[in-house]
């Protein structure tokens, strides 16, 4: 007799990420001021001295700060979209109707799957219920498509995953979903052992967006 995975609930979902993120976060002055957490923003290097374009967006939503455009910009949609999370630009017409967010004509995979479920974490925060139709066709499409361990170690849209998990109609479709979180979450502890700090925002800023949706 076949045994099908246990589905984990959202409160389990949550209190795993909480975990994970303690301490990789300590540092991070969450009870500081305004200029503290700028401050933190403006000088944040990931553990290997890198920073991207999408950095300064998410880390100004974690903290709970006001957006400020950096040094750091470019056209990829993934970054266009956390723009569009801080209010800055019209992201409607820069979702696909079909497959996933972006064309893989000039992308190598690992860019590409970047841009994918980066770009899927801020669709989730800007989606009305219209769009939340479209945002389960694109989390299914990667769960046919794309691998979630294409060289990139980063838990980029988890929780879309999770929600998936918990309230897609099929059951083989919830599994699915669940299966690709679980991959995100285990992959960005693989270099250093744990989880690195901006995988601990991103996965924080995930545990909040499920925390808010049940």
């Amino acid at each position: 007799m076949e045994t099908r995975p246990h589905i984990s609930t959202v409160e389990q979902w949550v209190a795993h990420l909480d975990g994970l993120v303690a301490g990789p976060l300590s540092e991070v002055p969450f009870g500081g001021s305004d200029q503290e957490k700028r401050l933190y923003i403006d000088r944040f290097v990931d553990e290997f001295g890198d920073r991207r374009a999408t950095d300064r967006a998410l880390l100004s939503r974690v903290l709970g700060v006001e957006y400020e455009r950096g040094e750091l910009e470019n056209g990829d949609l993934d970054f266009l979209l956390w723009e569009a999370v801080h209010g800055i630009g019209d992201w409607r017409g820069l979702i696909s109707d079909s497959d996933g967010l972006v064309e893989p004509h000039g992308f190598a995979i690992e860019h590409r799957t970047l841009i994918e479920l980066c770009g899927l974490h801020a669709l989730w925060q800007l989606a009305d219920q219209e769009m939340r139709g479209r945002v389960d066709e694109i989390v299914d499409w990667h769960v046919r498509e794309l691998q979630p361990d294409n060289g990139i170690n980063r838990p980029w849209g988890v929780h879309v995953f999770v929600v998936r998990s918990i309230e897609a109609e099929e059951e083989d479709d919830r599994i699915n979903a669940m299966l690709h979180a679980q991959t995100l979450v285990n992959n960005c502890c693989v270099t250093l052992g744990r989880v690195d700090v901006l995988s601990g925002f991103i996965l924080l800023d995930g545990a909040d967006a499920l925390r808010k949706h049940f």
